[in-house]
Formats: structure tokens, C-alpha cells, sequence
């Protein structure tokens, strides 16, 4: 039976140990390598994902080693990576495998509307990894949940967070409402704009 072969990380050219979470945007390599037995023709080297994503391998027969490549972006939040060994003996082929799962981290990404009724409702998601917090802020100042202002939020991924805010206080001209979202990767947010027949 042959062995598994052995998969390293590579994070913009640097050997990454003991850490399967990559950020994102940044350049990753994975090295598969591998001994080989006396064996003609000589063992083979293939890459798969799961789920499948699109990345470029290449070969060096001679000392067994497959490196495969790709940019990390948060559409793979969690991918499996495989190296199978392959070795064609005369009667049946023998494999070996070793896999990787890498979790890229990325900052939070909010997108937000608002309802135009006689009470002003507001909708904000975020999604991020690790997953984002989110906070209203009214003209400038933090909201919280009270007579005037209900806020309601609920996870919709590992990922996703969706809050809504719901304003029973008299508004102004110069009222602004604003979605905030932090994690440990960045912030970013968005100004709301209250319905006109409200503010």
C-alpha cells in the first residue's frame, strides 16, 4: 500500500503551518509530494477540490511533486483540497490521498434598504468571516432597542447577519441613519436614506 502523500500551504510564498485560514485576495499555494516506489510507468500526482473551484497544477515528475495555485476569494469560504497518488501496477491501480480544508477570512460586506411606510422600517445584511456584528446609528449616535426603536436581527448563514430597525420617533430634515458592521478583518457601512415622506 503506498503512502500519503504530503500536502503543505504556501500563503504568498511563505510555509504556513499548524493554520488552515487564509485571508482574502492573498496568493495560495498548495505543495503535494511524495515518495516514489520502484514503479514503471512512475506514480501520478492529481489535484481536486471540493467544492470544485478553478486553480492551475503543475508537475515535476522527476521529484514527484505537484504544486497547485489560486487566489483566495470569499466565494470558498470552505474547501476541501485532495492530492491522490496513483500508481498503474499490472493488475490494478493503487492510490494514497491527503487532503487540506482551508477557510479564507474576509471582511464584512453590507448591503441595506429601507420601507416607505408611515413608520420607517430599515434593513441591513452583513456577511463576513468570522461572522460580522452590525450596529444602528442615528445621526451619529449608537441605537439601541427602547420605546422608540425596535431592532431585530437574526443569523441567515455561518456567515450572514440581517438586522432590522424600526423608528416610532419623530424624525428631522437632518436625521441620518447609518448600518455599521465590524469584524476582525475590517468595517464598513452604509448611510440609509429615510423615506422622504418621514424625515
Amino acid at each position: 500500500s503506498p503512502r500519503k502523500p504530503r500536502v503543505q500551504l504556501y500563503v504568498e510564498q511563505k510555509e504556513v503551518q499548524d493554520q488552515e485560514e487564509v485571508l482574502e485576495g492573498s496568493s495560495v499555494s498548495l505543495r503535494c509530494s511524495a515518495e516514489t516506489l520502484c514503479s514503471s510507468p512512475p506514480p501520478t500526482l492529481t489535484w481536486s477540490s471540493t467544492p470544485r473551484i478553478p486553480f492551475s497544477e503543475s508537475s515535476r515528475l522527476q521529484e514527484l511533486i505537484s504544486d497547485l495555485n489560486f487566489t483566495a476569494t470569499h466565494h470558498q469560504i470552505r474547501v476541501t483540497f485532495t492530492c491522490t497518488i496513483t500508481y498503474q501496477l499490472q493488475d490494478e491501480n493503487k492510490t494514497a490521498q491527503n487532503n487540506i480544508t482551508l477557510h479564507v477570512q474576509y471582511a464584512p460586506q453590507i448591503s441595506s434598504s429601507c420601507n416607505r411606510t408611515d413608520v420607517p422600517v430599515c434593513f441591513c445584511e452583513a456577511d463576513g468571516n468570522p461572522s460580522p456584528e452590525l450596529r444602528w446609528h442615528l445621526s451619529g449616535r449608537p441605537v439601541t432597542n427602547s420605546s422608540n426603536t425596535f431592532i431585530s436581527e437574526e443569523r441567515f448563514s455561518s456567515t450572514g447577519l440581517r438586522s432590522s430597525i424600526t423608528l416610532h420617533q419623530s424624525l428631522t430634515n437632518t436625521s441620518t441613519l447609518q448600518c455599521v458592521s465590524k469584524n476582525t478583518h475590517g468595517a464598513a457601512s452604509q448611510l440609509l436614506h429615510l423615506p422622504s415622506s418621514v424625515a
